[in-house]
């Protein structure tokens, strides 16, 4: 492993669990059974924090620079299907036999696309009304100091700020 944080004993023990997929339990104890005062555990509790939160960048970079191959990949077979149907309407086949391979022209499945250019134009009748709860006048009216017996303004919560 290499760190930007000096992650010495228990903490190394407890920082190999924190990123282990498998025994989430021996984790919670290990937490629970480190042997330090408050702030040496506070601090290496930091530098687990501290290299996981790296680590968790580093994942959110890979996991984008798959979907970026992913994302090229997909649209490569579409544009080879794409050619292949061009070619096969020219051609004007519906099937071919290609190697190990059937190629088969069907149509889509399911409903008829349904185009609407411009839906000011759309009769009323034709139209759907959505109701919603306006949060922001339900909030105004507790706050004002109206009871209202099916909503609630919550507190807000907690979390720990580390520098």
């Amino acid at each position: 492993m290499s760190s930007l944080y000096e992650l010495t004993g228990e903490f190394h023990a407890l920082y190999e669990l924190a990123t282990s997929e498998e025994d989430q339990q021996a984790f919670l104890d290990t937490l629970e059974s480190l042997n330090a005062d408050l702030a040496e555990k506070s601090a290496g509790y930091v530098s687990v924090i501290k290299q996981l939160d790296m680590e968790s960048d580093e994942c959110d970079k890979v996991i984008e620079a798959f979907k970026r191959k992913k994302e090229v990949r997909q649209n490569n077979i579409k544009r080879m299907k794409e050619v292949l149907l061009g070619a096969m309407d020219t051609a004007g086949l519906t099937e071919i036999q290609a190697g190990n391979y059937t190629l088969k022209i069907a149509k889509n499945g399911g409903k008829a696309p349904l185009e609407i250019p411009d839906e000011s134009l759309v009769p009323e009748r034709f139209m759907k009304i959505k109701y919603e709860p306006d949060k922001e006048l339900i909030r105004k009216t507790i706050e004002d100091g109206t009871d209202l017996p099916f909503a609630e303004i919550k507190e807000r919560g907690r979390h720990l700020t580390i520098k």
